[in-house]
């Protein structure tokens, strides 16, 4: 068995996106479900209605394997998985749901994944502030691809 030379030995950032990939990804659906739950509280869906919310819904759960796919990914790769992943915003707007509240339920579900990822950091080797800080930066990605098109 050979040994990991540093060329291969993985990047604390790599190991923080891996953690953050383990803390979230059985917790992704349910931030899922409550971002859009508490939205349909609060607004009745921003007026779109439940019908809208729950298409809505369905299409978002079916991207959630590529998001957590990008947000393990290292730069190159993450790039290429977020290009993919802006034809699900398309589709989105295509079932009623504007960019601009698409963008306000990411910020609300990047918020609730924020607590969760600080809640498991030290349980995978790492400050909370280490990981909330690596989430951000995907979150910037994230947004800046998705809804701004860079």
């Amino acid at each position: 068995m050979s040994e990991l030379t540093a060329v291969d030995a993985p990047t604390r950032s790599t190991r923080r996106r891996a953690a953050l990939v383990d803390i979230l990804r059985d917790r992704a659906e349910p931030i899922l479900e409550r971002t859009v739950a508490e939205t349909m509280r609060a607004t009745d869906f921003v007026g779109l209605g439940q019908t809208v919310a729950a298409r809505y819904l369905v299409t978002a759960r079916g991207s959630l394997p590529l998001a957590l796919g990008a947000l393990g990914a290292g730069d190159p790769a993450r790039s290429a998985d977020l290009d993919r992943y802006a034809s699900v915003v398309k589709d989105i707007v295509g079932l009623g749901v504007p960019a601009f509240v698409q963008r306000s339920l990411v910020s609300l579900g990047f918020k609730v994944a924020s607590g969760i990822a600080r809640d498991g950091a030290r349980a995978h080797g790492f400050e909370p502030d280490e990981l909330e800080d690596e989430l951000r930066v995907f979150q910037r990605a994230f947004e800046a691809r998705l809804f701004f098109g860079s």
